[in-house]
C-alpha cells in the first residue's frame, strides 16, 4: 500500500481506497503513477497531464490490480499446470471421469487451497478501509457541523452580552464560553468592569444627593442607563427651590435651565399667579408716576394734563359716581380759591397696592398712599395740609376712581 495524491481534488489517500474520502472520486484500479515525473492520474487517459508521457497500450494496468485479474493470472497458472501433466496410457476406467482438483497433484492442491483465502483477505481489507473512510467522513462532517453551531451559539451570545448593561448576563457569558476567542472575552470583561464602575458611581450620586454630582455622573458617564434618573433628579432638584423661593425670577430661572422639564406647565401657571398678585418694581414705577403726575397737573392748574391721567368716566370722583373729566377740572379750580396765590400736591410715596387680574395679562390696581398739599396765600404765608389717597387703576393705566380724605392736625 502506498499513500498517493488524488487526482481530483489533491488530497493525500491510500492508493488501495476505494474511493477518496475528500471528494468521492473512485480510486482503487483507477489511477496509474507516471513513470516520467511521478504524477497519478485516472488510468483512462492515454497520456499523463502533467509531462504528456505516452504510455504505450500494454502499460494501462492500474496501480492497484482488480480481483479479476489476479484470479485470471492464477487460473493461467493452474491450466499451465495441468497442461504439463502426463496422462496415463493404461489409466483404469472409473465411474466418474471428474476427478478433484489435485487428486493427482499434490502441488495443485496447495496453490488451490492457499488462492482463497488471498483472495478473500485482500476483499476484506478494501471493504475496511472503505468503511473506515466512510466514518472518518461522517465523523468529519459531524465534527464540523457541531463547532460551526457552537460557533454561532457563542457568537449569539457575544452580541446579546455585549448589548446588554446586566452584569449577571456579561458573567454569565464569561462562565459558559470561557474557550471562545480571546478578543471576545476581552470586549466582555472590559464591558462589565465599566458597568460595575457606572453603578458603583452612581450608588455615591444616589447617597449624596448632590445636584453637582448628579451634573458630574451624566458628564463622565453619557451612555449610563442611569442618565435618564439622572436627569429627572436634577429637575426635581431644581423644581423644589424655585418653589420655596416662591419668586417670578427663580421659576423663570427653572424654565430657562428645564425648556422642557417636567413642571414647566406648574411654573408658567406659578408666574402668571404670582403676577397677578405680586407688584414687579416696574408696576410700582408706573403708580408713582401716575399720581405724582395727576397731583403736579392738580397743582399747576393744568387742564389738559390734568385729564389725561383720568378715565373718560370714572365710578367715583370724590363722592360723586359716574363723574366726568370735567368734573375733574372743576374741583381743580374750586380748590383755587382767592386768597390762594399758589398750591403743590405731593405724594409721600407710601403706596400699597392690591392687583387683581381683569384679562390675558391685564391688571387692575387699588392703591392708597399719602399726599401732602401746601397752598401759599396772597400773604405768602405757607399752609401744609395732609391726605390720605385711594384709588383705582383701570387696565389701560387711567384713574378711574379718586377719593381723598384730610388727615387730622
Amino acid at each position: 500500500m502506498a499513500i498517493i495524491k488524488c487526482p481530483e481534488c489533491g488530497h493525500e489517500i491510500s492508493d488501495k481506497a476505494p474511493f477518496c474520502p475528500s471528494c468521492g472520486v473512485a480510486i482503487a484500479g483507477k489511477v496509474v503513477e507516471c513513470p516520467k515525473c511521478g504524477k497519478v492520474y485516472f488510468s483512462e487517459l492515454s497520456e499523463c497531464p502533467q509531462c504528456h508521457y505516452k504510455r504505450p497500450v500494454a502499460d494501462k494496468t492500474p496501480i492497484v490490480e482488480n480481483d479479476n485479474a489476479v484470479n485470471t493470472q492464477e487460473t493461467e497458472k493452474t491450466t499451465e499446470v495441468e497442461i504439463m501433466e502426463p496422462k496415463e496410457v493404461n489409466e483404469p476406467k472409473k465411474v466418474n471421469n471428474e476427478q478433484p482438483v489435485g487428486a493427482n497433484n499434490p502441488e495443485e492442491a496447495n496453490d488451490e487451497n492457499l488462492k482463497t483465502p488471498r483472495n478473500s483477505s485482500r476483499n476484506n481489507k478494501i471493504i475496511i478501509g472503505a468503511v473506515v473512510a466512510i466514518v472518518a467522513v461522517v465523523i468529519g462532517i459531524g465534527c464540523y457541523f457541531y463547532y460551526s453551531i457552537q460557533s454561532d451559539k457563542e457568537l449569539q451570545a457575544y452580541n446579546y452580552a455585549m448589548a446588554s448593561n446586566d452584569p449577571q448576563v456579561l458573567q454569565s457569558y464569561l462562565d459558559q464560553y470561557s474557550d471562545a476567542p480571546e478578543a471576545h472575552l476581552d470586549s466582555i470583561q472590559s464591558h462589565l468592569d465599566l458597568i460595575k464602575k457606572t453603578q458603583q458611581d452612581w450608588t455615591n450620586v444616589m447617597i449624596s444627593n448632590s445636584k453637582s454630582a448628579l451634573e458630574d455622573y451624566i458628564a463622565q458617564h453619557p451612555d449610563s442607563p442611569y442618565k435618564a434618573i439622572a436627569i429627572h433628579k436634577i429637575d426635581s432638584i431644581d423644581w423644589q427651590t424655585a418653589q420655596q423661593q416662591n419668586t417670578v425670577e427663580a421659576l423663570e430661572l427653572y424654565i430657562e435651565q428645564h425648556s422642557d422639564g417636567e413642571h414647566v406647565e406648574d411654573a408658567n401657571q406659578m408666574i402668571n399667579s404670582l403676577n397677578s398678585k405680586t407688584i414687579q418694581p416696574e408696576e410700582r414705577l408706573m403708580v408713582n408716576s401716575i399720581y405724582g403726575g395727576f397731583l403736579k397737573s392738580l397743582g399747576d392748574k393744568d387742564e389738559e394734563a390734568l385729564t389725561s391721567f383720568v378715565n373718560p368716566l370714572l365710578t367715583n370722583f370724590l363722592g360723586k359716581t359716574n363723574a366726568t373729566r370735567s368734573d375733574v377740572v372743576t374741583f381743580m379750580h374750586k380748590i383755587f380759591k382767592s386768597d390762594v396765590k399758589s398750591m403743590a400736591s405731593n405724594s409721600l410715596g407710601d403706596y400699597t397696592i392690591n392687583k387683581k387680574n381683569v384679562g390675558a395679562n391685564q391688571y387692575e390696581y387699588s392703591v392708597a398712599f399719602s399726599a401732602i398739599q401746601t397752598i401759599v396765600g396772597q400773604d405768602d404765608n405757607a399752609t401744609e395740609v395732609r391726605y390720605k389717597i385711594t384709588s383705582t387703576l383701570n387696565n389701560e393705566g387711567r384713574i378711574s376712581d379718586f377719593n381723598m380724605i384730610r388727615l387730622a392736625e
